[in-house]
């Protein structure tokens, strides 16, 4: 059987073929902590904005309940505090004034690089916002968001 994806380096390409033929599994390497820490410390001093779906944005944001439709305005700008120990939370609240009724409720969020467009980087379920929420209520996020270097 052929892979039907590609390695950027054509060592780690031959290993994981050399896994294939004999039926085993490869595992990649991670990046250092102090690396992935430094990385996350990066992303997060730009600023991300916070999304609403009313299900699990899966791994390419689609879904997402649309500012200016769904709730007021465009995304939520979200400020993080520092990165300790490979764990960063935002130090903020985002409040989303809904527009139309989510009959289905609010059961995901994600984080984006823009308040409109951009680039999707991670999401994932919130808790307690099942059911359906009315038109002209507030959404407040009053915990931390918390993104962790995990490895």
């Amino acid at each position: 059987m052929k892979r039907t994806y590609k390695f950027h380096d054509l060592n780690t390409g031959r290993i994981a073929d050399a896994a294939e033929a004999v039926d085993a599994s490869m595992a990649l390497t991670y990046l250092a902590t102090a690396t992935a820490a430094a990385m996350l410390a990066t992303i997060t001093a730009t600023g991300l904005y916070m999304a609403l779906y009313a299900a699990l944005p899966g791994i390419t944001g689609s879904g997402e309940i649309v500012g200016g439709t769904g709730y007021t305005g465009t995304r939520m700008p979200v400020t993080w505090g520092t990165v300790t120990a490979g764990v960063v939370q935002s130090n903020d609240i985002q409040t989303f004034p809904m527009l139309v009724t989510e009959a289905s409720g609010i059961l995901g969020w994600g984080l984006w690089s823009a308040a409109t467009g951009g680039t999707f980087l991670t999401g994932g379920a919130t808790s307690g916002l099942s059911g359906s929420i009315p038109s002209g209520s507030n959404v407040t996020f009053t915990n931390a968001l918390t993104l962790t270097v995990a490895g």
